[in-house]
C-alpha cells in the first residue's frame, strides 16, 4: 500500500512537472492523446522505484512514441544511459531532435552521447555550436564540464568565464579557481580571481574555504590568516578564531594572539595554552579561575593549585595552606594521578605531611605504575622519611627514562644520603 501510494504522488509530480515544460512544445503541439498514458505511466515509475530499469525504459519508450512528451523522451534516455545502451540512446535522440529541434537539453544530451562514446573532437564541435547558438549560463556551464572532461582547459576556462558572468555563481568560481590552480599553473591569478569575488560580494564560506584550499597548498600563512579573519568576522565562529590564533603562535605572535582572543572574548582553553607557552602562570590562574566559578568543574580547580603554586616565587606558607585547601577539595572528588601525585610531592617537599604525601602518590602510580614522575616522587619521599636503600632503588629506574635536572638533583642527594648509611 505505501509503494502504491508513494508511486501516485511521483506521477502526480511528474504530470505537474509535464505542465509547467510547456515552453518545450512548439507553438503547433504535436503532443497526441494516449488512453493508457496514465496507467503506462504508473508502470514504468514501480519498476524503475523496483530497479527495473531494462522493464521501465520499454514502457518510457512507448509512452513516447505514443505521446511525443519530451518528458518520457528525458527519462527513457536517462534510463538507456544508466543502461549503457547506447544503441538505444542515439535512437531515442534522433528522433527526439527532429520534433524538438531546438531543444538544448536534447543538444546538450547530443554531446553527451558523443562523449560516451569516445568521440572527444565531434563532442568539442557540437558544444561549441551549441554556445554559440545559446548563449546561457547553462549551456556556458555545460561547456566549461565537457572541455575540462576533454582536457580542453582554456577553452573550459573560457566557458566557466562567461557562465560565471551571469549571475557570479559561486560554484562556477571554484571551478575557474581550480583549473586555474590545479591545470593552468595561474596561481596568482586563481587567488586574484576568489579575493576580487570576496571585495566585492563577501566572505562565504564557500568561497573563502576554496582561498584557504589554495593558502595551505601554497603555505601563505599572511594570506591564511586574512581569510580566517574574514571568516570570524562575518560568521563570529570560535572554530575560526582558533585557527587564526593557532596562526599568530606559529609565526611567533604570543601577544597578538592574547590579545585577538581577549577582545572576542574566545575560547578561554586557548588562551591559557598560550599563557603557559610564556611560562605566565598568574595569566592561566586567572583564565582557569573564570572557567571555574562559570562550570563548576573540580578539574579547573586542580589546575588553579598547580598554577598558583608554580606562579609563586615565595612558595611561604599563606600560598602552601591556598594550594593545600583546593588539592583537598579535589583528591577527594577526583582520583587523577596528576592531581595526587603533585599534591603529594607538595606535602613530601616542603615536609607539610611527608607520610599523607607519599600514600598520595603510591594512589596515582596505581594508575600509572611506570610514570617516571611519580616514581620520582616516590623516592623523594622515602628519602624524606630516611629510607635512602628503597629511594636509591626506585630513583635509579628513573634516571634511566628521564635527565631532567630535578631528577639528578635528586638521585645525587639520595646517593649521599646512602653512603652516609653505609
Amino acid at each position: 500500500m505505501y509503494r502504491y501510494s508513494l508511486v501516485i504522488i511521483l506521477l502526480m509530480g511528474f504530470l505537474f512537472t509535464g505542465c509547467v515544460q510547456k515552453a518545450q512544445v512548439p507553438k503547433k503541439s504535436i503532443i497526441k492523446p494516449y488512453k493508457d498514458e496514465n496507467r503506462y505511466l504508473l508502470f514504468a515509475l514501480m519498476l524503475s522505484q523496483n530497479s527495473d530499469y531494462n522493464g521501465a525504459l520499454s514502457y518510457f519508450e512507448k509512452l513516447y512514441k505514443h505521446t511525443n512528451r519530451i518528458e518520457y523522451l528525458k527519462y527513457a534516455l536517462s534510463l538507456s544511459a544508466k543502461l549503457k545502451d547506447y544503441d538505444a540512446f542515439y535512437s531515442l535522440l534522433s528522433d527526439g531532435l527532429k520534433k524538438y529541434p531546438n531543444n538544448q537539453i536534447l543538444k546538450r544530451e547530443l554531446v553527451r552521447f558523443y562523449i560516451y562514446k569516445k568521440d572527444p573532437k565531434k563532442a568539442k564541435e557540437l558544444t561549441l555550436e551549441l554556445i554559440k547558438r545559446y548563449k546561457t549560463e547553462e549551456n556556458y556551464k555545460f561547456a566549461g564540464t565537457v572541455f575540462l572532461n576533454l582536457k580542453e582547459y582554456e577553452l573550459s576556462l573560457k566557458a566557466f568565464e562567461k557562465a560565471y558572468s551571469f549571475n557570479y555563481n559561486e560554484d562556477i568560481l571554484n571551478n575557474i579557481a581550480d583549473i586555474m590552480y590545479l591545470f593552468l599553473n595561474k596561481k596568482d591569478e586563481a587567488i586574484a580571481y576568489l579575493e576580487t569575488h570576496i571585495r566585492v560580494r563577501g566572505c562565504s564560506k564557500k568561497i573563502c574555504h576554496k582561498l584557504l584550499e589554495i593558502y595551505a597548498r601554497e603555505k601563505d600563512v599572511d594570506g591564511l590568516m586574512s581569510t580566517y579573519k574574514r571568516l570570524y568576522s562575518k560568521t563570529k565562529e570560535s572554530v575560526y578564531a582558533k585557527k587564526l590564533s593557532g596562526l599568530m603562535l606559529y609565526k611567533g605572535e604570543k601577544k597578538e594572539a592574547l590579545k585577538f582572543l581577549k577582545k572576542h572574548d574566545v575560547d578561554s582553553k586557548m588562551l591559557i595554552d598560550i599563557y603557559l607557552s610564556m611560562k605566565d602562570f598568574k595569566g592561566a590562574y586567572n583564565e582557569t579561575k573564570k572557567l571555574y566559578e562559570k562550570t563548576k568543574k573540580i578539574d579547573y580547580l586542580g589546575k588553579m593549585a598547580i598554577y598558583e603554586y608554580e606562579g609563586s616565587k615565595i612558595k611561604d606558607k599563606k600560598l602552601l595552606n591556598s594550594v593545600a585547601k583546593k588539592f583537598e577539595k579535589v583528591t577527594k572528588v577526583l582520583k587523577d594521578p596528576l592531581y595526587l601525585n603533585y599534591y603529594g610531592y607538595l606535602l613530601i617537599d616542603h615536609e607539610i605531611d611527608i607520610k599523607r604525601g607519599i600514600k598520595l602518590v603510591k594512589e596515582a602510580l596505581k594508575k600509572d605504575p611506570k610514570s617516571p614522575y611519580y616514581l620520582d616522587s616516590l623516592a623523594w619521599g622515602y628519602y624524606k622519611i630516611g629510607r635512602c636503600k628503597d629511594a636509591l632503588k626506585i630513583i635509579k629506574q628513573v634516571v634511566k627514562m628521564s635527565k631532567d635536572s630535578e631528577v639528578l638533583k635528586h638521585f645525587n642527594a639520595i646517593k649521599k644520603c646512602v653512603k652516609v648509611e653505609n
